[in-house]
């Protein structure tokens, strides 16, 4: 093989023959600096694989024949191979991406560019300590030349900054490696580690300044102001060098150095990855400009990764694993963003609304943000999920915390970011067309995907994108050119059939979810086949949606339980972001759903006691205080999915504003990932305490106040979307209550409800997207009368309200009769009284939606208006005689459940006998209660033809001709003056308490971080002074201050 020399010789060759060139041959010039930046990324990547594949082992390098001390040695193993294939790979695809820039600076800037990359790889090749610092220096002095290769006026002043700041760092590392030398005699930093003692006795202040020179090299919080000037003002293909490349450098040189300084330097090096991990991140709520935003991410990923390197005493074998997901996400991800600017005028988040006209760019930003979040299936989640597994057994609880809260900001940020792209206003600027810039672009999201596939194989974990469910939603994105209908059919065969094949191996608990997440997907997308074009982007996200769901209720393991967690939140949140009105909406959905997952995630570590390979079952085997805190972290985590009260502030918007067969989605099913999870951790932990109070009563006060304030917050709507939004609360509050309840007819109540709520739940949302469609608005004083108009979608109203109210003959009435049957035996009185409370209440707003949309007058507007389309009344058609059957059979459905329950709960069971169902308190006969009802029904219906045979219509007084036209709902809308007293006595129930909690909350976080910011205002002395400041702290706390 050809000798690792040539890494560094190549490009050094290439740069000084660059230089015997004419200043007119810069077409020569160009093709030469490419061709040797392709030839070490070859080498690199030869290297890499005979490393990787054992062909070879580490290799030393003698640059004068002789070992050190005498001579100056290399060193090149498996992670030196990857960082220099990593630094030259990024250098060539940034050489493409400036190629009009080096045509125009010529031949010199082109061996500066050389002379950068050959300095980077010295950087992590070396083993020397002084030669660490001639490379630092080259780096320093062709960062400087290479920032001014940008256009903007501020990137001179920048470089000055640049420039002031470094000389302090260099100066503090010469002192520094003067001193180290004196105590040890030698250089060499192999020789310095076996004699650390030695210089940590003798010569800890020459550490600490060789340490601290690193670490400020890093570009660290809080002493960073200069080098987001050099982030903001540079080319972003030069940003993109400095992120990865000058950042993967130096933090291998801080790994070598954490070779000398043992376990008290890692601790320091943790506390500033740390803070810096989180600080930048806060930093970055504030911004609005995009290079500066990528900035702040920048130090904040880099800070994660030395983070990781601070861990590697009890990281032991899984460090490169780790810190190397980290660190490759971290530059492929901020390069290709960096590279995606490029391609943009406008240096404002919401001018990249211009990649809304291109899909392939779009896709691009989505795939670096989740490489950046460490969304499944990319490396940082592996890596992530080994790391936060290893700090909660080692109980090193403080870092797993703040590592989690700094990654929820980060993933806030950006999906806002994203969120712009997708619902702001396109700019009239074009996005650049430039043909090689996007190929550059494209190379790193093939990267960035094969490196998916490459940490999943690594990973003692199962890869993710081996799992049939997340490949099939993968299969949409090359499948997106073709007509929204034949996809909407593929996916719909694809649920079915993942059904067909996976139904023999559910149990009678994963069945009923598997039926309604996967047969009840299906029937909701037929509602699809409404839609017209292409529908970019729907099928990709609804099919990761579903993904999720289906990975979600048969996982065994924790590890696969998260990735499909976090896959149906993001597939979820793509979803939501498709209404016309749901930014913000979809914005608050995924921080409360990725908060969540977080704890979810702090709660299986916890349980796990480090070993990441844990199953589900193994919560079982959880006791005292530990155990209460497990329960306590992955109850909250759950109830964040089915929008428990305090944690409910997402639903109304997201589901209000979400297309029409979006709703039904997010509703109908999404909500059950909530519900199956806590199904799962009361079948595997049971009741527990925490510090005395059990937590199942916590529950079930939670879910008897969901339902409360849920009902009555749903009667004082005016959108008939948001109505059926907040009923969805009530709704999820009815099935948490009967959970925590902890006995036989509570978990099968809460069943029923879920198989309730799906259908009827689903079926009310396309009636009403049906109304709003046909009527263009979703407020109910705007309706009225349309009775005879939409006699379907008021048929579907009907059906649904009636189940959902609990009378008979319908199945709700057999909800409520297991309900009544379960309190019976149930010990918890008070909040039994919230629950009857709420019965009432739902009826109110039941009547509100029926009566204000379909009874009354009909608006003038609205005479011509037709039907809802054929394919939202299908499935409706198809949920009414859903509704009805399970109202004949509940049987079909409940009774191998009702068993199934009996392995964990066995009192209490029901009795099946023919059609007749019957406990301790009573029986249940569908099929004589829907005969009985239909009687009556007909006799009623019958007598009122007879009295009304000679009724006269009369028609509607046009208000108009009595010259007033009242617009506000109060001085026309019967329902709004029907409900004022209810509105003036319980009105206060419904103060938006936890809205404005939850707003103080992101308030202060905003105002914070822009108050803080504003020590960076742009004066390299304050700059140096910062520095200096950091450097005096961080000595302090190395020292035990």
């Amino acid at each position: 093989m050809v000798s690792p020399i040539y890494l560094i010789a190549g490009t050094l060759g290439g740069a000084f023959f660059l230089g015997m060139l004419r200043d007119q041959w810069r077409t020569a010039s160009y093709l030469l600096t490419l061709a040797v930046l392709a030839l070490t990324s070859w080498l690199a990547a030869n290297w890499t694989w005979a490393l990787a594949t054992g062909a070879t082992g580490t290799v030393e390098i003698m640059t004068a024949g002789t070992p050190p001390p005498f001579a100056v040695n290399l060193r090149l193993g498996i992670a030196e191979a990857v960082l220099v294939l990593l630094i030259n790979l990024t250098g060539l695809l940034s050489a493409l991406y400036l190629r009009d820039t080096l045509f125009q600076q010529g031949r010199r800037a082109m061996a500066v560019l050389l002379i950068f990359i050959m300095a980077l790889s010295g950087i992590v090749m070396t083993r020397d300590l002084f030669n660490l610092f001639v490379f630092f220096e080259l780096v320093v002095i062709s960062t400087g030349g290479l920032v001014l290769l940008s256009r903007d006026a501020r990137s001179l002043a920048a470089r000055f900054k640049f420039r002031i700041d470094t000389r302090v760092v260099s100066n503090l590392m010469l002192v520094g490696i003067i001193f180290a030398y004196h105590a040890t005699g030698s250089l060499n930093l192999d020789s310095m580690a076996a004699n650390a003692a030695l210089l940590l006795k003798g010569g800890a202040l020459a550490f600490f300044l060789i340490f601290i020179a690193v670490i400020a090299e890093l570009k660290v919080f809080p002493a960073n102001g200069w080098a987001l000037d050099i982030y903001e003002s540079a080319h972003p293909a030069f940003a993109a060098l400095v992120s990865a490349g000058t950042g993967s450098a130096t933090l291998f040189a801080v790994d070598k150095l954490l070779m000398i300084g043992g376990v008290p330097w890692m601790t320091v090096a943790s506390a500033i990855g740390i803070v810096s991990f989180v600080g930048a991140n806060l930093f970055a709520l504030a911004q609005h400009n995009d290079r500066r935003l990528l900035g702040y991410s920048s130090v904040a990923q880099i800070g994660l990764v030395l983070l990781v390197a601070g861990q590697k005493d009890v990281l032991g074998e899984q460090y490169l694993f780790v810190a190397g997901g980290v660190l490759v996400a971290h530059a492929i991800g901020k390069a290709g963003l960096y590279w995606l600017s490029g391609l943009l005028t406008g240096r404002d988040l919401p001018a990249w609304a211009a990649l809304r006209g291109q899909p392939l760019l779009l896709f691009a930003f989505a795939s670096f943000i989740a490489l950046l979040i460490g969304l499944p299936p990319f490396p940082g989640f592996y890596a992530k999920w080994e790391l936060v597994h290893i700090l909660a057994g080692e109980g090193r609880l403080l870092l797993l915390g703040l590592l989690l809260f700094g990654a929820l900001l980060e993933a806030g940020y950006l999906f806002r970011w994203f969120g712009y792209a997708i619902k702001r206003e396109q700019p009239s600027d074009q996005v650049a067309s430039s043909l090689y810039k996007r190929l550059v672009i494209a190379a790193a999201v093939v990267a960035a995907w094969a490196l998916a596939w490459l940490w999943g194989e690594l990973s003692p974990q199962d890869n993710l994108l081996l799992a049939t469910p997340l490949l099939f939603a993968l299969l949409f994105l090359p499948l997106e050119w073709l007509p929204a209908k034949l996809k909407n059919l593929l996916a719909i065969g694809g649920l079915v059939g993942w059904f067909w094949l996976s139904y023999p191996d559910y149990d009678p608990l994963q069945l009923i979810f598997g039926a309604i997440i996967l047969v009840g997907g299906a029937l909701v997308l037929l509602a699809s086949f409404q839609e017209k074009g292409r529908r970019l982007g729907f099928y990709p996200s609804a099919m990761l949606m579903y993904a999720g769901l289906a990975m979600l209720i048969v996982a065994e393991d924790a590890f696969t339980f998260f990735a499909a967690w976090e896959s149906l939140t993001i597939g979820s949140y793509f979803l939501i972001l498709r209404g016309r009105e749901s930014e913000p909406h979809a914005l608050s959905y995924l921080v409360f759903s990725l908060g969540g997952a977080f704890l979810i995630f702090a709660g299986f570590a916890l349980a796990s006691g480090g070993n990441p390979l844990f199953m589900l079952d193994a919560l079982q085997q959880l006791t005292g205080p530990l155990a209460g805190w497990v329960f306590l972290l992955l109850a909250i985590g759950f109830m964040t999915k089915t929008a428990a009260i305090g944690l409910h502030i997402w639903l109304p918007g997201a589901h209000a504003e979400a297309e029409t067969d979006v709703s039904p989605m997010v509703s109908g099913i999404l909500l059950k990932a909530g519900l199956f999870g806590l199904f799962m951790l009361l079948i595997n932990m049971g009741r527990q305490e925490f510090y005395g109070i059990d937590l199942t009563h916590a529950m079930l006060w939670i879910g008897a106040l969901s339902a409360l304030l849920g009902n009555l917050m749903a009667i004082f709507q005016e959108d008939a979307k948001r109505l059926l939004a907040y009923s969805s609360i009530g709704q999820m509050g009815y099935a948490l209550f009967g959970l925590a309840m902890m006995n036989h007819l509570g978990w099968l109540m809460a069943l029923m409800f879920v198989i309730n709520h799906y259908i009827y739940k689903s079926m009310l949302f396309l009636s009403v997207g049906g109304v709003a469609k046909r009527t263009g608005t979703r407020a109910m004083y705007r309706m009225g009368g349309l009775i005879t108009l939409m006699p379907l979608s008021f048929i579907a109203v009907l059906i649904g309200i009636i189940a959902m109210s609990g009378v008979p003959p319908l199945s709700g009435f057999g909800g409520r009769w297991i309900f009544y049957n379960a309190i019976m035996t149930a010990d918890y009185k008070l909040p039994m009284v919230l629950i009857f409370l709420s019965g009432p209440i739902a009826f109110l707003y039941l009547f509100r939606l029926i009566h204000t949309i379909f009874l009354g007058q009909l608006k003038d507007e609205h005479r011509r208006i037709r039907e809802a389309p054929f394919w939202l009344i299908l499935p409706q058609m198809i949920y009414v005689l859903f509704l009805l059957a399970f109202a004949l059979v509940p049987g079909l459905a409940l009774r191998h459940v009702d068993a199934y329950i009996g392995n964990f709960l066995p009192d209490g069971a029901l009795s099946w006998e023919g059609l007749t169902i019957s406990s301790e308190f009573g029986y249940w006969s569908p099929v004589s209660i829907m005969i009985i009802i239909g009687v009556i029904f007909m006799l009623l219906f019958a007598w009122l033809l007879f009295v009304n045979r000679k009724a006269q219509k009369v028609k509607q007084f046009n208000i108009v001709y009595a010259a007033e036209r009242p617009y506000r709902p109060e001085t026309t809308h019967f329902a709004w003056n029907f409900f004022a007293p209810y509105r003036k006595a319980l009105g206060f129930l419904t103060w938006p308490l936890f809205e404005r909690f939850w707003g103080s909350i992101v308030e202060i976080l905003h105002t914070l971080a822009d108050l803080l910011r504003r020590f960076y205002n742009g004066n390299g002395q304050v700059y140096a002074i910062q520095l200096l400041a950091f450097v005096v702290i961080v000595y302090l706390f190395s020292q035990g201050g």
